[in-house]
């Protein structure tokens, strides 16, 4: 897989490895760089008018897509010749915003980075279940959350919906729901937000 970054941040040439990251001038992507660069405002990233066009509602794989993009990354390794796509969906989730492929779904936007795409963001680490906080406290990263919400007619057993986020060592980033959950400990408010701890995967990815 070639190096198909420009700029100082480049994707890995080969899936598994951290080779990229002792190649000349290559310089690994920072948790700050990240925080600092995370696509928070209150208009989506991908809209039409100002608004989520309809069945894209929920853009957090498109928020982070949009934050890789601002520190240099292309993401150009995001696409069905490398990924298929996961469960039912016919095509993988990806469209494109100013010329750079853009993650549509937590889910594959994950398995993405399991395959080592980005020079400093470390390989998954597998810390599903309630406990999933005290696991990676005082960590920094992108933490992907699977099959913990429920889409239109699913039942909490069938959820699919899932979430992909920066975690800063104690918070994701900062929203109304964040500070429900990680400042009142509110885990779940119903038909507002679910429980991440009920996930049935919990990925993190540390960077440092």
């Amino acid at each position: 897989m070639p190096v198909n970054q420009s700029g100082t941040v480049k994707t890995n040439p080969k899936r598994g490895s951290v080779a990229a990251c002792s190649m000349v001038g290559i310089v690994p992507i920072t948790f700050k760089e990240l925080w600092d660069n995370y696509y928070g405002d209150k208009t989506p990233p991908y809209n039409i008018n100002g608004q989520a066009p309809k069945g894209f509602e929920n853009q957090c794989a498109i928020r982070m897509s949009v934050t890789l993009h601002k520190v240099g990354v292309k993401m150009t390794t995001f696409s069905q010749n490398n990924l298929k796509p996961e469960g039912k969906a016919p095509t993988l989730g990806r469209i494109v915003l100013n010329n750079k492929a853009t993650a549509t779904r937590a889910n594959e936007m994950a398995i993405w980075l399991q395959t080592r795409p980005v020079c400093g963001i470390g390989p998954a680490i597998v810390i599903t279940g309630r406990d999933w906080q005290s696991k990676i406290k005082g960590k920094t990263g992108i933490i992907f959350f699977g099959e913990y919400w429920e889409r239109d007619d699913e039942s909490a057993d069938a959820a699919s919906g899932g979430h992909i986020d920066l975690w800063n060592g104690k918070s994701l980033t900062p929203n109304w729901a964040s500070m429900f959950r990680f400042t009142l400990g509110i885990n779940r408010i119903f038909y507002l937000y679910a429980d991440l701890g009920k996930s049935k995967r919990i990925w993190f990815f540390e960077v440092k």
